[in-house]
């Protein structure tokens, strides 16, 4: 039933639902896919526990790949640099910067090298999800979406913040809030990374 079939290539970053682990659902390159159920094909409830346990595995190595750990060194000069910051801030304000406000600085002035940007295809080329750019702009701007090759020239204008936010929140439906958890920063800085790129893809789209 599988063979012949070519995989959909994509980075899993989020489990299955509870309500949805029933059945499992394989996915191909050409958007057609297969559900999976028990009793059928000599299928049972064990082969699909077992394909949804191997997904919660990726998933969490794929995250935990997102989101690298600092090393030891790192901390030490976030640290430093934090205590250097909250106090120029209190002299400045007459009080000290809350702590969305501090995460945000600190991620700008020491950002991580995220992994994932966009999906690639087998050769490496950008497989951006026909959804993205057609969300973003049908949501504050009301004209026609078409499809184009230039869609990836200007995803690639994008930094990789950039991209993965926009991929987080119009192509796997996170919330802002959600996204600030899984990069671990602030609400506010999402929200930046979030404006900067829909002003690029609306001026050069």
């Amino acid at each position: 039933m599988l063979s012949g079939k070519k995989a959909r290539n994509i980075l899993k970053i989020r489990k299955t639902r509870s309500d949805e682990r029933t059945t499992y659902v394989y996915r191909f390159a050409d958007e057609t896919k297969v559900e999976l159920k028990p009793g059928k094909d000599g299928i049972t409830e064990v082969d699909i526990k077992k394909l949804h346990a191997l997904d919660d595995s990726e998933v969490y190595y794929n995250n935990k790949n997102l989101r690298p750990e600092r090393t030891k060194e790192e901390k030490a000069e976030i640290d430093a640099w934090k205590q250097e910051f909250i106090s120029d801030f209190k002299k400045s304000h007459g009080y000290e910067p809350n702590e969305d406000l501090l995460k945000g600085e600190v991620e700008e002035r020491f950002p991580r090298n995220y992994n994932l940007s966009l999906d690639f295809d087998n050769d490496g080329d950008i497989d951006p999800d026909k959804r993205l750019i057609a969300t973003i702009k049908s949501k504050d701007m009301n004209e026609e979406f078409e499809w184009s090759e230039h869609m990836e020239d200007v995803l690639s204008l994008l930094t990789d913040k950039q991209r993965l936010v926009i991929k987080l929140m119009f192509v796997d439906g996170y919330k802002q809030s959600e996204i600030a958890d899984l990069m671990n920063i602030s609400s506010a800085a999402v929200k930046k990374h979030l404006d900067k790129a829909k002003e690029t893809i609306k001026n050069n789209f």
